[in-house]
């Protein structure tokens, strides 16, 4: 296994940066769900065939970040600055899109991007058999269980039903050649080495990052 560190990133949450609203964004009152090229469309499966109508107020009590805290999107990505969107786009990244968004405070715009990302191929770098997953039920632990392959997590899951939930708490994944990835099954975001040391240097706003539970082989064992 590598002994580089990876980093889970997401937005910060009740800092004095931040202000204490969440989420720091809110849609607005006459805003259309069902339209055409509402948020509500997209999804972290694959891309839309639309340009996506993404535009919110800032939260009383919130702050402008470059990380923004949204609960309206639930499609798997991030609502960012352009100074985090330039970062980005110097280091590898898993499929991704950037759609314009714009966040409105005191009668004022305010230029974002949404970062869509659909990584369906992840799937493909997680190791199940060395990966650790426990049974959850109403946030108790019930114990660790085996699971071989995807197929194997979903048959499982099946038999337990919706009550008791299959939890990923260690991953094991393989031949990771980006610096910008999400977890194949909760799709939360993971930053390398690289782009998680460029980020912390340039002071950027909003932002929460801690050492994920993942180890990353070069090649499956």
């Amino acid at each position: 296994m590598q002994d580089n560190h990876y980093y889970i990133l997401k937005p910060a949450v009740g800092t004095e940066e931040t202000g204490m609203a969440f989420p720091a964004v809110e849609s607005y009152d006459d805003y259309d769900f069902d339209g055409p090229n509402s948020v509500y469309k997209l999804d972290s499966d694959f891309f839309p065939d639309f340009v996506p109508d993404i535009r919110f107020k800032l939260a009383k009590g919130a702050k402008l970040c470059d990380i923004m805290g949204q609960a309206t999107i639930s499609a798997c990505g991030l609502l960012i600055s352009p100074r985090l969107k330039d970062i980005f786009d110097q280091f590898n990244i898993v499929p991704h899109r950037y759609y314009l968004a714009n966040i409105e405070t005191k009668g004022v715009l305010h230029q974002y991007y949404w970062m869509h990302i659909v990584w369906n191929d992840g799937i493909n770098h997680l190791v199940f058999k060395d990966s650790k997953f426990q049974i959850n039920e109403f946030g108790d632990n019930l114990g660790d269980l085996e699971i071989s392959s995807y197929k194997d997590l979903l048959d499982k899951q099946t038999e337990l039903g919706f009550m008791k939930m299959i939890f990923n708490y260690n991953s094991v994944m393989f031949n990771i050649v980006f610096d910008v990835f999400t977890h194949p099954l909760n799709k939360t975001i993971y930053l390398s080495e690289n782009i998680y040391n460029t980020i912390m240097h340039k002071n950027l706003t909003g932002i929460d990052t801690f050492i994920a539970a993942l180890s990353v082989r070069q090649i499956q064992i």
